[in-house]
């Protein structure tokens, strides 16, 4: 029976989140549980469970490509308690050579939501280690592992498809950084307490910066500052601070702006060192009009949706080169698998010619029954392939009469 590399999968390119969320495996116990079962499955020899927010992927090495089908009905009876078909349609299954190149692809990034993010790879190890550690991880799989994670170095160092940031925040703090020429000890107050602020608090904070942060609720400040290990900014002094900060972030759900021209213009009267100001509000935080003040430099979600698109697109076409890397490595992966299978089929093959011996030398009385009978039998399968492959047939024929040649001179 041939063995087949198997792909199954349910992303955020194949399903909306209210169904990927049916499908998650829980950390650890739950993973553990969900790949304890499927690897116990008829026909799986080896298999690989990964879960993350976008993604709930089976890899595995599996007996002939239609045991793939019966995976994904175990999966989703595991899952739902029954085979829903309705949702067998949000599923991919891929085999050989197409699930290959995709589970290669899977630690650079290119299938990842986020073009080129990095976090796919540590959570692809993870489920890796998670199989071997248990046990369902065996030579295939293992091999598989290790050229991904050549390959995903690889596309990360041959290309840039990671290298121009695309998330609005991190271009908030990398366009600050190129202002300054550097971020640490830096004085950044960051207006806003919410999933956006906290994520470019976070950047700042690997910067190195001297972070402070405000907001209407207090406690949301302290929650904020403690994660980051900042200071906390009272909501009502906020605006007479900005005289002593180098930036400005400004990420708040307020309908109108935080500070108007007028009032940075009192502000910033004695002021002699420029500020920059990054808003990634809607609404917007901040008068566009303090642009025109002597000193300060202002930036909107505009300017950063316009880089960051540009910074895509550059991605878009490092990612063409990272493909073209995956399958070199897709090539060179299924030529060391396919020796692997002809090694195996040698062997087998071996292994029934000589209970073809011992069968005939059972049988028959005199050595010449006994060779008709090991040659007919042995012969029979050879003329049922070779009838339908011409030039197998002539190969065969021409090395046959090589040995027979051989045979005669001796």
């Amino acid at each position: 029976m041939e063995w087949t590399i198997t792909a199954i999968g349910i992303n955020h390119q194949t399903a909306p989140v209210e169904v990927r969320e049916l499908f998650f495996c829980t950390p650890k116990e739950g993973k553990l549980e969900e790949l304890s079962f499927l690897s116990n499955l008829r026909g799986v020899k080896e298999i690989v469970l990964l879960s993350t927010c976008n993604r709930v992927e089976i890899y595995a090495l599996t007996e002939g490509q239609e045991i793939a089908f019966e995976l994904l009905e175990e999966f989703l009876k595991l899952k739902l308690g029954k085979a829903d078909e309705s949702l067998k349609r949000y599923f991919f299954v891929k085999r050989g050579r197409e699930a290959v190149e995709h589970i290669l692809s899977i630690p650079c990034g290119l299938s990842s939501m986020v073009l080129g993010e990095n976090q796919i790879t540590s959570q692809f190890k993870e489920a890796f280690e998670l199989a071997r550690r248990h046990q369902t991880l065996g030579k295939v799989l293992e091999r598989l592992y290790q050229r991904a994670l050549k390959t995903a170095k690889r596309v990360r160092s041959e290309t840039a498809v990671s290298k121009t940031p695309v998330s609005v925040s991190y271009i908030a703090v990398v366009l600050a950084k190129n202002i300054f020429g550097f971020l640490e000890g830096c004085k950044v107050l960051v207006v806003g307490a919410g999933e956006t602020a906290e994520l470019t608090a976070l950047y700042l904070k690997r910067e190195k910066a001297q972070i402070f942060v405000t907001n209407r609720t207090f406690e949301r400040a302290v929650s904020l500052a403690r994660k980051i290990g900042g200071s906390v900014i009272d909501w009502n002094r906020y605006k007479e601070f900005l005289k002593e900060v180098d930036i400005a972030i400004f990420s708040t759900s307020s309908q109108s702006y935080l500070i108007t021209a007028e009032e940075l213009s009192k502000l910033f009267k004695k002021k002699h060192t420029p500020t920059v100001f990054i808003d990634i509000s809607v609404p917007r935080n901040v008068d566009p009009k303090i642009a025109d003040l002597e000193g300060v430099f202002l930036f909107n979600i505009d300017d950063l949706r316009e880089i960051a698109e540009k910074n895509l697109q550059t991605r878009k076409e490092e990612a063409k080169k990272g493909w073209l890397i995956v399958k070199e490595e897709t090539e060179k992966f299924l030529r060391w698998f396919e020796s692997l299978e002809r090694d195996r089929l040698i062997k087998e093959l071996n292994s029934l010619v000589e209970k073809l011996k011992e069968y005939s030398l059972s049988e028959g009385e005199t050595p010449k029954e006994i060779l008709d009978k090991f040659t007919k039998r042995f012969m029979y399968p050879l003329y049922k392939v070779l009838k339908s492959h011409p030039q197998l047939l002539d190969r065969f024929v021409k090395e046959l009469k090589e040995v027979t040649q051989k045979v005669e001179k001796k």
